[in-house]
């Protein structure tokens, strides 16, 4: 699927949750060869918001793993749809771990993802019930948090209290 295929792909697909701006740590670019594409779009270039694409999971290689985090999130958003059609399954999977070495993702990519499963719920589960499943979300903000290190990055101490908070009006 080259760069028109995905524009349009994109256009089609703009239920996909907003992608949050990159935080500190974002070091999940830095060393990507030069003709690394994206496994979801086949694309090498920045997105249609111009962000590069990042790997920050286990993968390894010249070219395992790396994606635009605006296609993992479509990608992550369609298996939960997926799932819950079917009635089955944890949806915050697809949002935390890499489909291809099945480790979590880390520092700035898992970050993005949390606040995208976040937006996902918000527009298809709300209400009342979706404060539970919004936990893992949160759980998963303040994880990437820790592992991004606040103490480097202290504006990302106001954004775990927030989900921290978030996390116990969650459960009340």
């Amino acid at each position: 699927m080259g760069k028109k295929s995905r524009k349009a792909t994109r256009q089609k697909e703009s239920s996909a949750p907003h992608v949050a701006a990159a935080a500190p740590g974002d070091t999940a670019s830095e060393s990507r060869p030069p003709s690394t594409e994206c496994w979801i779009c086949l694309d090498g270039d920045p997105d249609d918001e111009g962000k590069s694409i990042v790997r920050d999971c286990s993968c390894r290689g010249d070219d395992a793993g790396f994606a635009h985090l605006s296609c993992l999130v479509s990608y992550a958003d369609s298996k939960s749809r997926d799932l819950v059609d079917a009635g089955e399954g944890d949806i915050s999977e697809s949002w935390r771990v890499c489909p291809h070495c099945r480790q979590n993702y880390q520092r700035q990519v898992a970050l993005d993802m949390a606040k995208s499963l976040l937006s996902f719920i918000d527009k298809n589960y709300p209400g009342p019930g979706s404060g539970l499943r919004k936990l893992e979300g949160f759980v998963m903000i303040i994880k990437a948090i820790f592992v991004i290190d606040y103490r480097i990055h202290p504006e990302l101490i106001e954004e775990g209290k927030r989900a921290a908070s978030q996390m116990i009006s969650a459960i009340q």
